[in-house]
């Protein structure tokens, strides 16, 4: 095998399949690339045995072949050098990396030891903009808890009907919705759960025009950019809750309107007041105007009070203030509805001007 290809483009690849490799893999060659020629390309490919990603680029292939590389340590090596082309080829029994004034050797791994590629089959496929994947998926996984013993909270629920499509995430104390219009209908309604670090994934590789996904099984195959990706779905979608009847009704609360980033900025002073031990703010809601304060016998006491657009009776409620500013740091709109019923009853937020984004979240004790 031979081959000349842009370090910056190797680099991306690189960093793009390595992101999957595991930190203390069980084999050893779950470790490394998988490096393929074709005819005007090379491909890249890595996997954890559960997740897998493939990603090509162009090149020039003087020789075609296979090689297996250490993952961590040729992309080390890559984001390092200068040049601006490299040359990649094997000799006898090492894989020789050259740029125009440095020569490295690689002692490769035996291809054979990669594990085989899954296939996928079956199931239903469509196309999703980019941003819209990208923005359903930030605005859900700060809710979802990776270690949680329970699989079907690990991940987010895909929860498809015709051309509706929800993503939803909870952890059983926040939950956060957001509803979009696929362009063309799916033959078949569809729930399935997808794992946190698939997520992560595709947050870095989603920028332009569309994602390809197909759904079987127990597999979900995307296609991005160039790049793709199959993995397993988690198991449990049919013990995910039923989250339309977590989400309170709005037209039964009382619905207080606030400015989104004066909101923002006062938590964040608050919150310089809470610790670990004392993370609780206390939300005074009256006419027109919204109480903040903080008690904490660790730090001091903090107290705020700002104009809102609410003409209810007064209702106090304890919040995690983290909780709050994680939705409002995804959001964009001028104000914020919050919508409430008591101080132990679940609180809906979204974005004044869509209902395509609901955010719900559980108070805290007052006392």
């Amino acid at each position: 095998m031979e081959l000349t290809v842009d370090r910056k483009q190797l680099t991306d690849s690189l960093e793009t399949v390595t992101s999957v490799v595991p930190s203390k893999p069980a084999i050893a060659s779950l470790s490394c690339v998988l490096v393929e020629t074709k005819d005007a390309e090379v491909s890249l490919t890595a996997t954890d045995l559960e997740t897998t990603i493939k990603t090509s680029l162009p090149a020039t292939v003087s020789k075609k072949g296979q090689i297996l590389l250490p993952a961590r340590k040729i992309l080390s090596l890559v984001k390092q050098l200068d040049d601006k082309e490299l040359k990649l080829s094997l000799a006898e029994s090492q894989v020789n990396l050259q740029t125009s004034s440095s020569t490295y050797n690689f002692f490769p791994m035996n291809v054979e030891d990669f594990p085989k590629l899954p296939k996928f089959s079956g199931g239903i496929s469509f196309s999703i903009s980019s941003s819209l994947l990208r923005d359903s998926i930030q605005k859900t996984k700060f809710c979802i808890y990776p270690e949680e013993p329970r699989p079907h909270f690990r991940g987010a629920l895909l929860d498809i009907k015709e051309d509706k499509w929800n993503f939803v995430a909870t952890d059983t104390r926040r939950l956060a919705l957001v509803q979009t219009n696929l362009e063309t209908k799916v033959g078949q309604n569809v729930k399935c759960l997808l794992p946190y670090r698939v997520m992560n994934y595709l947050s870095s590789l989603l920028k332009e025009g569309s994602a390809e996904v197909s759904i079987g099984k127990n597999q979900i195959f995307l296609k991005v950019n160039g790049t793709y990706i199959i993995s397993q779905l988690l198991e449990g979608s049919e013990d995910f809750p039923d989250y339309w009847k977590v989400i309170p009704d709005e037209k039964k609360q009382q619905i207080a309107t606030v400015s989104r980033e004066l909101f923002e900025s006062v938590l964040k002073r608050i919150t310089l007041f809470t610790s670990e031990r004392y993370n609780k703010v206390k939300f005074i809601f009256s006419p027109e105007k919204l109480s903040l304060s903080v008690s904490n016998p660790e730090v001091g006491e903090a107290q705020e009070k700002i104009a809102i657009d609410y003409t209810g009776a007064e209702q106090p409620i304890a919040f995690n203030p983290d909780y709050l500013l994680q939705f409002l740091q995804c959001i964009t709109a001028e104000k914020v509805i919050i919508a409430f019923s008591g101080e132990k009853k679940p609180v809906l937020m979204r974005p004044q001007d869509s209902q395509e984004y609901l955010y719900v979240a559980m108070p805290l004790k007052l006392d």
